[in-house]
């Protein structure tokens, strides 16, 4: 069995509601998995949340499962780069490209210290026996081109939603959740 590892995005949380019905479903099937709050708010900044994730990743002798959405997918890939640490899957819903110029200047810098510098790429897919990237073509946070790039530099299985946007949203939820839910049992 694996352990998954959730990593959120930008101001999100646990709390949400697509968290709580991802750790449910998560429970019934008797999987292990984590949500860690990751502190910040809307000044988030890498080094706490890579420290989190090193402590999560470390917490189990399990094959791991890194699940990132948004500035998630970001702080996934810099984990892997900065601890050059293996992982059994990456999972990347709503991605950044590694264009780090354009994306460290997005949210008026709040979160640019994720965007310093270009990920090793190379390094980076060798650190991962398989890569998927989930987007949305109507993506209005992140766009659709990103998660393409991102997946080609990679190696990635890219999968394509039309009406997910950011795959975000209390109203979206449910389809939001069976999403990720959907991709974590394809790495089980």
């Amino acid at each position: 069995m694996k352990k998954v590892i959730f990593i959120h995005g930008y101001t999100s949380s646990p709390q949400n509601t697509k968290y709580r019905l991802i750790a449910k479903e998560l429970d019934n099937l008797r999987i292990e998995h984590s949500i860690p709050a990751l502190p910040g708010g809307e000044h988030p900044h890498s080094k706490e949340w890579l420290e989190i994730i090193d402590k999560e990743v470390k917490s189990t002798d399990k094959p791991i499962v890194l699940v990132g959405h948004s500035l998630g997918t970001r702080a996934v890939l810099l984990y892997l780069d900065q601890f050059n640490q293996k992982v059994d899957a990456v999972i990347l819903i709503a991605a950044f490209d590694n264009d780090y110029k354009k994306n460290g200047g997005r949210r008026d810098e709040s979160y640019s210290d994720f965007f310093e510098y270009a990920l090793d790429i190379e390094k980076v897919k060798k650190l991962a026996n398989k890569f998927i990237v989930i987007h949305s073509k109507d993506d209005d946070s992140i766009p659709y081109e990103q998660g393409v790039r991102i997946s080609r530099e990679l190696g990635a299985q890219l999968i394509t939603y039309e009406d997910r946007s950011h795959f975000s949203g209390e109203e979206n939820s449910d389809k939001n959740a069976k999403v990720f839910i959907e991709a974590v049992k394809a790495m089980l």
